[in-house]
């Protein structure tokens, strides 16, 4: 019964960019070294070496994930591709029906930096978290928070 109370989290990643296009994971082996993944904007499954994807990836992050990191809702998200004031992001599709209207957009830690300078330049900048805070919360780096004499949390950087 000890495997049972024990909880084991593992880290997986399901969709990475690599060069500039998204990929979904189909099939991975570390021990083989080669991970099997569907190419979405070229539409064929494609051979990598794993330890080669682990280092050059980016993640890859749906509109609900990337509003949180950005305290935005994704429906504001969603007008700003809309209305075109940034980038049509990436799209997922059903890999056994690529011409079906179901789609998800998926975001590279590149585009949620772009979103977030253009979001500095519109001047909306309440509850929106600072470039190195960003770019912490994309590495999944530790942001530690320190509370000063007035009662506000500013954060505390770790020197590498």
């Amino acid at each position: 019964m000890a495997r049972s109370k024990r909880v084991g989290i593992q880290k997986r990643f399901l969709y990475f960019f690599l060069n500039g296009k998204i990929h979904k994971v189909l099939k991975s082996s570390r021990a083989k070294d080669e991970l099997i993944a569907w190419c979405y904007p070229d539409k064929k499954r494609v051979l990598y070496s794993y330890s080669l994807v682990s280092k050059g990836m980016e993640n890859a992050y749906t509109l609900v994930q990337a509003g949180r990191i950005l305290n935005r809702h994704k429906v504001t998200l969603e007008e700003y591709i809309l209305v075109g004031k940034i980038k049509s992001p990436q799209k997922v599709y059903p890999i056994g029906n690529p011409d079906s209207t179901w789609f998800k957009y998926m975001l590279s830690e590149s585009d949620i930096v772009q979103i977030h300078e253009f979001i500095l330049e519109a001047g909306h900048t309440k509850d929106l978290p600072s470039k190195a805070e960003l770019l912490a919360l994309l590495k999944s780096n530790v942001i530690l928070y320190t509370k000063t004499n007035d009662g506000k949390y500013v954060p505390v950087w770790k020197a590498e």
